[in-house]
C-alpha cells in the first residue's frame, strides 16, 4: 500500500524534525536491548526482543526505533483494513482507515517504539484470527488466536482486554453450544499460557517487578470515589481528543453529502453492502469493548488511569462508530472528496503538531523528551568527562531519562545504569562498574551521584559527576 508508506514517511520525517530527542519509551527500548531478558523491570519482554534483530543488523540509532513504531502501527492498521473490508465492504473499510490515519495515537505519536504500540499489532492480529474462527470454524485460526494472545502477553499484560473481547464474541455466538468453538476456545487459552509461561517464571524469580511498578504508578493510586469518577471521565475525554480529528473528518464529509444522492457512479452498481449482525457485534465488541472496560477499571478500583493505554485499542473503533449511522449515508461519500478530507486534516494535524512541539518555541510542549537537547548536553559532557575517566565512557548512570537521551548521543554508545540500580539493568555488573567507572547525570529533581562525588553543573539545570575505576579492577 504505497498511499499508506507515504503517509508514514512524512510523518517520521515531520516528528524527526521537530523532537530534540526521541520519544522516552523508544530510547529506553535501546537501552534494554543490550541485554535479552524475560522480563524487565517495568514489562514484559516481546517489543524488545522484537527489535534486537534490526540493532544487530544496524546498531543503536534512534531512526532503528522510530522506524519500528511505524512498521507495527502500520502493520496493526493493514490488518483491521482488511478486515474491516471483508465485514463491511471496501468503501466502508477505505474510510474507516481514513479515521484511524488521523487518530493522534497512530499519526503525532506513528514514531513511537513501546509496549502500547506492539500490543496494537497483536491485538489486530487476534481480532483477525477470532473472526477466521468463527467465520471459517478453524481450529488452526482458534490455535493462532491463542498465539497473539500469548505474544500480546508478552508485550504488555492489557492483553487481558483483547482476552475479554474474544470471551464477548464467543458468548455472542453461543460458542459453549458448538464443540469446535468449545474446543477452540480453550486450545486457544493453552496456547496463550504455554507462550506466556518463560515470562511467567520470569515473574516469580524476579519478585513481580512490573507488577510492583505497575502499582507503584497506575494500580495502587487508591483515590476515592469522586476522584475516580473525575478522573475516569477526563481519560474518556483525553481518548475522544485523541480521536477528534477522525470525528472531524467524518462530519465534514457527512455534511458535504447531507441532502445528496448515491453518486453517479456507484448508482448503477451493486447497492451498498449490509454489515451482518454478527460482523455488526463483532467491530462494537472490538472497537469499544476495551475502552469501556478501561473506564470502568478506573471507576471501580481508583487506578490513576494512563492516557496512553487506549492506543492499543483503537484501530476498530472508527469503523465501530461508524456504524451508528445507516451504511448510505457512508456509501454516497466519494473517495475524491474523502481523499481532500483526508489531507486537509493531515495539514492541520501537521499544524498543530509544529505549534506543540518545542521547535515553535511557544512553550506549549508537554513532552520532557521531545525539547530536551540530548545532542547539546552529550557533548558538552562528554569531552571532560573523557579527561577525567582517562578513556572512553562506557557506563552513563543516574535518571533513566536523562541518561538512557545522553548515552544514545555519546558515540561509544555506553551501557545505562537505570537510576543506578543494577537490578532494572541486568546488562551492567559490579565488575563493569569496577573496571570501567560511571558517568552520571541529572538534574535537580535526580537523586544526586553517590557520595563523595562532585557535581558539575551544565545549565544551572543538568549536573555530571564521574565515578572513577578502581584501579586494581581487570
Amino acid at each position: 500500500m504505497a498511499w499508506m508508506a507515504l503517509w508514514a514517511v512524512t510523518w517520521l520525517c515531520v516528528l524527526s524534525a521537530l523532537h530534540l530527542t526521541p520519544p522516552t519509551d523508544s530510547v529506553e527500548q535501546l537501552t534494554w536491548v543490550r541485554s535479552i531478558e524475560w522480563g524487565y523491570h517495568k514489562h514484559p519482554p516481546l517489543p524488545t526482543m522484537m527489535i534486537w534483530p534490526l540493532v544487530q543488523l544496524f546498531g543503536i540509532h534512534e531512526w532503528v526505533v522510530s522506524a519500528a513504531g511505524a512498521l507495527v502501527i502500520c502493520g496493526a492498521l493493514v490488518i483491521s483494513w482488511r478486515l474491516v473490508r471483508e465485514l463491511a465492504g471496501s468503501h466502508f473499510a477505505a474510510l474507516a482507515m481514513l479515521g484511524s490515519l488521523s487518530i493522534t495515537y497512530y499519526s503525532g505519536r506513528l514514531d513511537f517504539y513501546n509496549h502500547n504500540t506492539v500490543l496494537l499489532l497483536f491485538v489486530a492480529a487476534s481480532a483477525w484470527f477470532c473472526w477466521r474462527a468463527f467465520a471459517d470454524r478453524s481450529r488452526v485460526a482458534w490455535l493462532a488466536l491463542g498465539l497473539m494472545l500469548g505474544l500480546g502477553a508478552l508485550a504488555k499484560y492489557q492483553v487481558a482486554l483483547a482476552a475479554l473481547s474474544v470471551i464477548a464474541f464467543w458468548l455472542t455466538q453461543r460458542g459453549w453450544r458448538d464443540p469446535v468453538h468449545l474446543r477452540g476456545l480453550l486450545g486457544a487459552a493453552a496456547v496463550a499460557f504455554a507462550v506466556f509461561a518463560p515470562h511467567l517464571w520470569w515473574l516469580v524469580t524476579h519478585d513481580f517487578l512490573p507488577l510492583r511498578y505497575a502499582r507503584h504508578t497506575s494500580l495502587g493510586a487508591a483515590m476515592t470515589c469522586a476522584q475516580r469518577t473525575a478522573h475516569a471521565l477526563l481519560w474518556l475525554a483525553d481518548q475522544l481528543n485523541r480521536l477528534s480529528p477522525a470525528l472531524l473528518l467524518a462530519a465534514g464529509l457527512l455534511w458535504k453529502t447531507r441532502s445528496a444522492a448515491a453518486p453517479a457512479s456507484r448508482q448503477t452498481g451493486t447497492p451498498p453492502p449490509e454489515v451482518g449482525p454478527d460482523a455488526r457485534a463483532f467491530l462494537f465488541i472490538w472497537g469499544l469493548l476495551p475502552l469501556t472496560v478501561i473506564v470502568l477499571i478506573g471507576l471501580a478500583t481508583g487506578a490513576d488511569l494512563q492516557f496512553q493505554w487506549g492506543t492499543a485499542f483503537m484501530s476498530f473503533t472508527c469503523a465501530a462508530l461508524m456504524l451508528l449511522l445507516p451504511m448510505g449515508r457512508w456509501h454516497r461519500i466519494e473517495r475524491r472528496d474523502a481523499t481532500t478530507g483526508f489531507l486537509a486534516v493531515q495539514i492541520l494535524l501537521f499544524a498543530l503538531t509544529w505549534v506543540m512541539s518545542p521547535m515553535s518555541g511557544l512553550g506549549l510542549s508537554k513532552s520532557k523528551s521531545a525539547g530536551f537537547r540530548s545532542e547539546h548536553f552529550a557533548a558538552r559532557i562528554g569531552p571532560p568527562a573523557r579527561v577525567v575517566l582517562d578513556g572512553p565512557v562506557m557506563i552513563v548512570g543516574g535518571s533513566s531519562r536523562i541518561a538512557s537521551a545522553i548515552a544514545l548521543r555519546l558515540p561509544e554508545r555506553p551501557l545505562v545504569l537505570l537510576e543506578g540500580d543494577l537490578v532494572a539493568s541486568p546488562w551492567v555488573s559490579v565488575a563493569q562498574v569496577e573496571r570501567h567507572g560511571v558517568l552520571w547525570v541529572g538534574d535537580e529533581h535526580s537523586l544526586p551521584p553517590p557520595p563523595g562525588l562532585e557535581r558539575h553543573w551544565v545549565t544551572g539545570k543538568l549536573w555530571w559527576a564521574v565515578q572513577l575505576p578502581r584501579p586494581d579492577a581487570d
